[in-house]
C-alpha cells in the first residue's frame, strides 16, 4: 500500500500543477458534474421525459375527440330508440 502511494503521488502532484487546483477538488467537481449530467439525461430521455408528456397530451386530445364522437353517436342512437319505441 505504501509503495502504491509513493508511486502515484508524483503523478497526482503533476496533475495538480496542470489543473491549477487540488486533485480532491477536481475529483469532487467531476463527480458532481457527472451526477448532474445523469440527472438531466434522465429528465430528458427517461420515463418522465418531455416526449412522454407530449405523447400524453396528444392522447388526451384524441380521447377528447373520441368522447365527442361517441356522445353524438349515443344521441343519434337514443333518438332512434325513442322513435322505435313510440312506433311500438
Amino acid at each position: 500500500m505504501v509503495a502504491f502511494q509513493e508511486n502515484i503521488e508524483p503523478m497526482i502532484r503533476k496533475l495538480e500543477e496542470l489543473l491549477g487546483l487540488s486533485f480532491k477538488i477536481f475529483l469532487s467537481t467531476a463527480i458532481v458534474v457527472i451526477v448532474l449530467g445523469v440527472y438531466v439525461a434522465n429528465l430528458l430521455f427517461g420515463n418522465h421525459s418531455l416526449k412522454v408528456l407530449q405523447g400524453l397530451k396528444n392522447e388526451k386530445t384524441i380521447l377528447q375527440k373520441e368522447i365527442v364522437t361517441l356522445k353524438e353517436d349515443n344521441a343519434r342512437l337514443h333518438k332512434k330508440y325513442l322513435e322505435w319505441s313510440d312506433a311500438q
